[in-house]
Parts: C-alpha cells; structure tokens; sequence
C-alpha cells in the first residue's frame, strides 16, 4: 500500500510540477491551485488566506508539501505574488 502511494504522489508531482515549473509568476502555480481548489488551495482562497508578497512567500516556503520543493525559489514566488496583485 505504501508502495502505491508513493508512486501516486510521484506522479501527482510530475503531472503539477513538470509542465509548470518553466512558467513565470502565477502561471507556474495554477496547474495545481485550480479553481476547484483541488489539489492545492484555489486562487481566491489564498487571497482570502494572504494579504502581502512577504505572507504568501512566508506560506509558500514552510510548506511541507514536496509538490511545493521546485517552486520555492524568491523569484518565481514573487511573480506569483505580483500576478495575485499582493504588494
């Protein structure tokens, strides 16, 4: 069982992580923060949850989800929080 879902996780991860991760700003996060607000939070939830960039990238960075790893850097989470229109 550990074994399926490891490898559930590892495809969920390519299948968000992969296509998205050459995308800048809020491009690069949408494959995963749909509007459903599955698998990840939907965009109005977190500009619900976060009012700043420096939340936001806060939030982004502590993130022990390892679908969130290949997008922790500063300048794809800013881009991010630029395309939320969070100052």
């Amino acid at each position: 069982m550990k074994t399926v879902s490891v490898l559930a996780l590892v495809v969920a991860m390519l299948f968000c992580a992969t296509p998205f991760a050459l995308a800048a700003g809020w491009d690069s996060c949408k494959g995963c923060h749909t509007d459903a607000g599955k698998p990840a939070p939907s965009k109005a939830d977190l500009l619900k949850k976060f009012k700043t960039e420096k939340e936001l990238i806060a939030a982004a960075k502590a993130s022990k989800n390892p679908m969130m790893n290949n997008f922790k850097k500063d300048d794809m989470l800013k881009a991010a929080a630029k395309d939320l229109g969070l100052k």
